[in-house]
């Protein structure tokens, strides 16, 4: 049994385990679940705080802090009482509530009719902020349920990707995955695993191939070893072209970054892998995945799609030279598509309309809108109901690949820690 076997297994027990403790003894299971929180929460907000200062990137200190002094209090201030576990529950509650609320209003605005179905869900996660007044029995029942739900997709991923694809788990997986921090940060803990064994000189077992043919399209899921790179981006390539969607139009960016105008760029694949693991020091899982004829003619037609509802958009830096000629570099680099564009050349466009004309950090971020496009173009990859990170669609494409009829056909690893994992291009 593979390693990643393994951990699904033990971790699907631990989930059960949890599930009934917390049911059967909702006071002894709420303590345990707020202290490990709160160190994980503390922690997370004092290695955000030193890379904040590190990087000298004051908004990002302040996040820290904040977080940092959050889960501090928590630690402190919990005396068995059920008062901070039921703000936590409605806070966190109210939080995925508004978001949906935000992403309703933006894509009503571009009468995208996913407005609909965002309003009732972020009315549901509204009321459920609100229940968290009737007790701590209450909430602990509901996270028991929860635990148990999530103990039950490993067990049938464990089944259905050990056999022919089955639909059966497609209607499932939308509406259950791992916590979004836990799915979030499993690429880069698997990145620093790979890269111990493999500076050991020990095998990895993570590179591989189920043919000798090459992939017509490649998945590629960004990770990060720290701070917010942590929860990576996600990008997709055909024809040594890479795609990506994000937020880099820095002026126009609202609500502390998470919110801003749809950008779109293109690059050569390979050149843009490099420059992510050494320059931008974000390790890269490629995922190769075969197409149909069909398929084929839909990527295309996807792509000129793109091009009908964006419009060239260009970075500070290339706006500065084009007015005034040569200018410093490093007055630029603390933008990332200044960064970008000067290392890797890659052409920008901005959304001017459809629902990918706002990007949204926890809405229409660059898993979401990957994954739109390849569905488009039929993929049938699911998309969870919910807040979806990159490192959701890294245990999907991993569990895909085992799967003897999926079309993901080989998987590869790239980090500037491990030279002989990267391209050989040009600098």
């Amino acid at each position: 049994m593979k390693t990643i076997q393994k951990v699904q297994w033990l971790t699907a027990a631990l989930f059960g385990v949890l599930g009934l403790m917390a049911i059967l003894a909702p006071q002894s299971s709420a303590f345990l679940l707020i202290r490990t929180m709160g160190w994980l929460g503390a922690l997370s907000g004092f290695f955000f705080l030193v890379d904040a200062v590190r990087k000298k990137r004051s908004l990002d200190g302040v996040g820290g802090l904040l977080c940092l002094l959050f889960f501090v209090w928590v630690l402190v201030g919990w005396n068995h009482d059920d008062s901070i576990l039921q703000v936590l529950f409605c806070v966190y509650y109210a939080i995925i509530a508004i978001v949906f609320l935000i992403q309703a209003f933006l894509d009503g605005k571009e009468r995208v009719q996913d407005w609909k179905a965002e309003t009732a869900l972020g009315l549901l996660y509204a009321a459920l902020a609100a229940s968290g007044a009737f007790g701590l029995a209450y909430i602990q029942d509901l996270f028991g349920l929860y635990l148990w739900l999530q103990a039950l997709q490993l067990v049938l991923e464990l089944y259905f990707f050990r056999h022919p694809y089955n639909v059966r788990y497609a209607a499932l997986r939308p509406w259950m995955c791992l916590p979004a921090w836990i799915v979030g940060v499993l690429p880069s803990f698997v990145i620093g695993f790979l890269v111990t064994r493999r500076m050991e000189n020990k095998a990895t077992h993570f590179d591989a191939r189920k043919t000798d043919e090459q992939p017509d399209l490649r998945v590629w899921i960004h990770t990060g070893t720290y701070g917010t790179k942590l929860y990576g981006h996600m990008t997709f390539s055909r024809d040594s072209i890479m795609y990506s969607y994000g937020n880099y139009d820095v002026p126009a960016m609202k609500l502390l970054k998470t919110i801003g105008p749809g950008v779109f760029f293109s690059v050569n694949d390979e050149i843009y892998a490099n420059n992510c693991c050494i320059v931008e020091q974000c390790p890269l899982f490629e995922y190769g995945i075969r197409l149909t004829g069909k398929q084929k003619e839909a990527f295309e037609a996807m792509k000129d799609s793109i091009l009908a509802q964006s419009k060239p958009w260009h970075c500070a830096l290339q706006k500065a030279e084009w007015a005034h000629g040569p200018v410093d570099f490093q007055d630029f680099e603390h933008v990332y598509a200044n960064r970008l564009w000067y290392r890797t050349c890659a052409l920008f466009r901005k959304y001017t309309k459809t629902r990918w004309a706002w990007y949204s950090l926890l809405g229409n971020n660059c898993s979401n809108f990957d994954s739109a496009m390849l569905n488009q173009i039929g993929l049938d990859i699911p998309v969870s109901h919910g807040i979806v990170s990159p490192g959701e669609f890294f245990e999907y494409f991993e569990e895909a690949y085992e799967d003897p009829d999926s079309n993901v056909i080989s998987k590869s690893w790239h980090s500037a820690r491990v030279p002989s994992t990267l391209f050989p291009t040009i600098d």
